[in-house]
């Protein structure tokens, strides 16, 4: 389970973030960041998500085959929501957050793919978290599409940052150069959220590192 100081470090820099959605904010940021996020997940509900991290440069980061989940709960301040890790079936973490600060994941895929990143380049954690938060809160592009779940056609925005495009480090980040982060956002989706992807690019059907969180189910809990 994650310290209080971490937790907390979190929730700060998800209200920092979603406080620039502002007037000067881009509305890839304001989509991202929404506080809103977690209105549309009934009551007793939990939310689950696929989660694998994979790539040609395994041996550089942890790969991941494992599921993440939301669900609402009561809580002494107001409505919590626990965001539920596990890998291979095996519970790795299990983290209460506030249900009124956006959702969870994104502060999660975040140090995921930092995490990933500096392992695979030895680049140091706080310059390269800086840039992404300068990329997040300069904003990316917005595309619509249009995803299919249970067999349904939902409309949908893909909101994408490249925070390392214009870096001056770049040369010395290889692929990780061209490292782009995909949040597919969907107000009808539990959780406003249908993916989040990080990816290198794709060399003849091969990356070296990939990281998807996928929408997969709605359950009800008793």
């Amino acid at each position: 389970m994650l310290s209080l100081s971490r937790l907390f470090a979190r929730i700060a820099l998800i209200a920092a973030l979603a406080g620039a959605t502002s007037s000067n904010a881009s509305p890839a940021t304001d989509l991202v960041f929404s506080a809103e996020a977690l209105n549309n997940i009934p009551a007793r509900s939990e939310v689950t998500y696929l989660h694998e991290r994979s790539g040609t440069g395994e041996k550089l980061f942890h790969p991941v085959n494992g599921t993440a989940s939301l669900r609402l709960q009561p809580g002494s301040d107001g409505n919590q929501v626990i965001l539920t890790m596990r890998e291979d079936g095996k519970l790795r973490s299990q983290t209460p957050f506030p249900a009124d600060v956006g959702n969870p994941l994104v502060m999660a895929f975040l140090e995921y793919t930092l995490r990933s990143m500096a392992q695979s380049t030895g680049g140091s954690p706080f310059y390269l978290r800086n840039r992404i938060k300068d990329s997040l809160r300069s904003g990316g592009t917005v595309e619509n599409v249009t995803v299919k779940i249970n067999g349904e056609d939902i409309k949908a925005q893909d909101v994408v940052f490249r925070p390392f495009m214009q870096d001056p480090n770049a040369p010395k980040m290889g692929d990780f150069a061209r490292l782009e982060l995909h949040f597919v956002v969907a107000q009808s989706v539990p959780g406003g959220f249908v993916r989040f992807q990080a990816a290198t690019p794709d060399k003849d059907g091969k990356r070296l590192y990939r990281e998807v969180i996928e929408y997969a189910t709605l359950s009800r809990q008793e």
